[in-house]
């Protein structure tokens, strides 16, 4: 009897992930991008900053123009659905916002966010 209600709770999770899977499959846009702009402060190298950005459409995504601020502009050619590039502000860019377009009518802007430091994680402080 145990038994069989194990296998039982088995299949029912295997049905819940693998429907879950296919939801959200079938869901994803043909065009997206999802742009995390980071702003990282550290006891060793001061402020870092860095925008990584991922295409979380089904679709390849082209002529991608990140606006860091001032006049540092960053182009990247293409991203293929999935992946993900990762662009840096020159030193002496004022950095406020961040705007990404892409020929696909895309057009992302966003602020910087800063990671909640833990005491006893690298880059916590002391």
């Amino acid at each position: 009897m145990e038994r069989k209600i194990l296998v039982a709770a088995i299949a029912t999770v295997a049905a819940l992930a693998g429907g879950y899977f296919a939801y959200s499959t079938l869901n994803r846009p043909q065009y997206a991008l999802e742009v995390d702009a980071t702003r990282d402060t550290t006891d060793i190298s001061g402020t870092l900053y860095r925008i990584r950005v991922t295409n979380v459409g089904t679709e390849e995504i082209t002529n991608i123009v990140v606006d860091l601020g001032g006049k540092d502009v960053q182009t990247k050619d293409s991203l293929k659905a999935g992946q993900s590039y990762y662009f840096y502000p020159e030193p002496e860019t004022e950095t406020t916002t961040v705007r990404v377009t892409a020929d696909q009518g895309i057009d992302v802007v966003t602020d910087y966010r800063t990671p909640v430091k833990v005491l006893g994680l690298p880059g916590a402080g002391r």
